[in-house]
């Protein structure tokens, strides 16, 4: 079991302990006891073997205890007991924006609201809003809350689904007869979020029937349908479709299995018009061939790279169009926009930079948290202050490593900022940031941000729409004026990595690289292994695709400090 999964059981745990009712100060005991196991650098089977679990702080022996039974068996005792007391569906109803386990608790007890069905029954009949402590405005957005659930029902994050795709690989890889693992949809297309694991296994010539017979013997797949594509769920909640195919019919496969839709739709009505059909089970010549780059040379096109896959504009012919090289992971030089222990991260400066040292950075960009946002331990200037000095001392200690002096600051409901531009002139770099304050129109939150990117002191827009995916929309905002905004004022735009995030939508890369409207990747990270999220951010930004060029994490230290230099 990874330290990730253990948290989640944790804070699963706590959850419930809200649910029933009991001690308050247990619940928040094992939820801080997830949040200190997330952070530490080693995995959670060191830590065990090397009895170290109660050395961290947070995790007392009753908690060590339940991790230890988490790691052997996959869950524990107290665990157990307390999902005996709560309905399944209770649990669903966290998933609405706004409704916590308070809430879920008073329609479970007072309300018999124990499913998303019964809720939105209840919605319908006015019973929610005559609740105590609820109301018309709390029902409305429970309304809104689940007509977002449904739809993005089926859907995970991406980090989610590399994890499940990664782990089926490794059942599969290994099977007789089987030459390769494939997996494409949304997985492969770089989609911020993942519907059901598409997999492809190409098997050795006649072995295709004996490769099926291997897989739909898995015990750890649900398989509720096993003809020519094997389709099940894992017991993570993925749902898989399967097919196996002979190595000459593996080009086409493989782009009928990444899709999209119109993509493939495209590619076939070509195919037809040449005489040929993608679909080894269809009618008609089957176009064979073993790679994807073949079948496109056949249909006189232009290979398209999986990413752009996402519609029919990205068909082009052969030699008519050249497809700009989006930015590499190794391209990237620097880490810009993390959190330390001075606002409402898990890590020290040092801790930081010594991790990005390892990774063989060259520079890293602290922003904590500006005064306003106290939920976050926001730094006033006098703590920024301090964190300055730290910073020269350890920059002189590192050389020739770098920390850039950063900070978060909040945009406030105006559109000014929560530092004044004095305090604002001696940092490195400026990111700027909504969070608070969501419920705006969209010419309100354009108008705030963009009075943001106008003040000669903020170098970076961040999370431009406060999106988290999966979870709630973010405000409603005008791209196209905000790219405007960002390209008149010398301003960038982050691709924000977290994989709850990634915003900015890669819709709109192309049009910031249109613009020349500079997009770091910044990974937002709150702990060291946040700092990887930035490998999200590259897989989303082939989208667009985003350049190096007009990629700032990409430059060296100076020219990123000299950039932001330019426009204030």
């Amino acid at each position: 079991m990874t330290k990730q999964e253990a948290a989640a059981a944790l804070r699963h745990y706590a959850v419930l302990l809200e649910l029933v009712g009991e001690d308050p100060f247990r619940a928040r005991a094992f939820e801080n006891a997830a949040r200190m196991l997330e952070t530490q650098p080693e995995n959670l089977d060191v830590l065990i073997a090397e009895n170290r679990l109660s050395a961290v702080r947070g995790i007392g022996k009753g908690v060590a205890a339940a991790i230890r039974d988490l790691n052997s068996r996959g869950t524990f005792a107290e665990l157990e007991e307390a999902r005996q007391g709560v309905p399944s569906g209770v649990i669903e109803l966290l998933r609405v924006e706004g409704l916590g386990p308070k809430k879920a608790r008073t329609l479970w007890k007072d309300a018999q609201v124990t499913s998303l069905a019964a809720l939105e029954n209840a919605i319908e009949a006015g019973l929610i809003e005559r609740l105590p402590g609820f109301g018309a405005k709390t029902a409305q957005k429970f309304r809104v809350g689940l007509a977002f659930l449904k739809s993005t029902s089926g859907r995970h994050w991406r980090h989610h689904a590399v994890r499940a795709a990664e782990s089926l690989r490794e059942s599969l890889k290994d099977m007789a007869g089987v030459r390769e693992v494939f997996f494409g949809g949304s997985l492969r297309r770089g989609n911020e979020t993942v519907g059901d694991l598409d997999v492809l296994l190409i098997a050795e010539e006649g072995q295709a029937n004996a490769v099926r017979t291997q897989v739909a013997s898995l015990s750890f797949v649900r398989w509720s349908e096993a003809g020519h594509i094997l389709r099940g769920e894992l017991a993570s909640g993925f749902r898989v479709e399967l097919s196996v195919t002979a190595p000459d019919e593996a080009g086409a496969r493989k782009i009928l299995a990444t899709g999209s839709k119109e993509h493939v739709r495209a590619l076939q009505e070509i195919a037809a018009g040449k005489g040929y059909t993608l679909d080894p089970q269809g009618v008609g010549n089957v176009l064979r061939a073993g790679s994807e780059e073949q079948v496109y040379a056949a249909l006189g096109l232009a290979y398209v790279p999986p990413p752009l896959r996402e519609g029919s504009n990205s068909v082009f012919e052969a030699g008519s169009r050249t497809y700009p090289e989006p930015v590499r992971l190794n391209q990237i030089r620097g880490i810009l926009h993390c959190h330390t222990t001075a606002s409402d991260g898990h890590h020290s400066l040092r801790e930081l930079a010594a991790a990005v040292i390892e990774r063989g950075y060259e520079y890293l960009g602290v922003a904590d948290h500006s005064q306003s946002a106290a939920y976050a331990h926001g730094l006033t200037p006098e703590r920024v202050r301090a964190q300055w000095k730290e910073i020269d001392e350890l920059n002189g200690e590192l050389t020739p490593f770098r920390i850039l002096k950063g900070t978060e600051v909040d945009i406030l409901p105006d559109g000014r900022l929560d530092f004044d531009d004095e305090l604002l002139a001696g940092f490195d770099f400026v990111v700027a940031s909504v969070h608070s304050g969501f419920n705006m129109s969209e010419e309100d939150a354009t108008a705030r941000l963009c009075r943001a990117l106008e003040n000669p002191q903020v170098d970076i827009l961040g999370h431009p729409t406060g999106r988290l995916l999966l979870e709630r929309n973010g405000y409603a905002v005008n791209h196209t004026k905000l790219m405007d905004c960002a390209a008149r004022t010398g301003k960038a735009i982050e691709l924000n990595c977290s994989p709850h995030r990634l915003d900015l939508d890669w819709h709109y890369l192309a049009l910031a690289e249109a613009k020349r409207v500079p997009v770091p990747l910044c990974p937002d990270a709150h702990h060291i292994e946040g700092l990887w999220d930035i490998r999200w951010g590259v897989e989303v930004a082939a989208k667009g695709p985003l350049t190096a060029a007009n990629c700032p994490s990409t430059w060296s230290a100076d020219e990123f400090v000299r950039w932001c230099a330019s426009h204030a």
